[in-house]
């Protein structure tokens, strides 16, 4: 991969490892400016992510963007705020209140689950950029990439409790 990308830049193997140290440098730098913490940007990330993949369940407005169709832009909105309620604390410690799990959206949950399952045993030349990616959300998200899990368990417990 490093050798195909300097050979395609014109670089040596030494300069393109550097070029890209150098530009991952300047993307740390981005983050911290434009969001505070990798973490925040990592749902963030999420949030978009779901908001393109919602777009895409309506393969009459799938060409249009998701903020230039009303549907699209209420289905957008739905996965972006199931990310976060995704990601809400299971109980407010400062007020010592408990809270209920979240109602966690299907395309949220399967996001999430890819997420989780990002490899960071296999090789780099193994992954597609796609699971490069989810890796990358893995290790942003720190001890966070579980907490929807542990939600949408929650959630299945009540379920299979409503069946009984």
């Amino acid at each position: 991969m490093l050798q195909q990308a300097a050979a395609t830049s014109g670089r040596s193997i030494s300069q393109e490892f550097e070029h890209r140290l150098r530009r991952g440098l300047d993307e740390d730098k981005w983050i911290e400016d434009g969001f505070g913490d990798r973490r925040t940007c990592a749902v963030m990330k999420m949030a978009a992510m779901a908001a393109v993949n919602s777009a895409m369940l309506n393969p009459k407005a799938s060409k249009a963007h998701w903020t230039s169709n009303v549907e699209a832009f209420d289905r957008a909105l739905d996965a972006i705020m199931g990310v976060l309620k995704a990601f809400r604390p299971h109980e407010l410690a400062a007020k010592d209140l408990a809270t209920g799990p979240a109602e966690i959206g299907a395309a949220t949950l399967e996001l999430t689950r890819e997420i989780q399952a990002a490899d960071p045993a296999r090789p780099l030349n193994k992954m597609t950029k796609r699971q490069r990616q989810m890796l990358r959300l893995k290790d942003e998200l720190g001890e966070l990439v579980d907490r929807p899990g542990s939600h949408a368990a929650g959630q299945q417990r009540k379920t299979a409790g409503k069946k009984t």
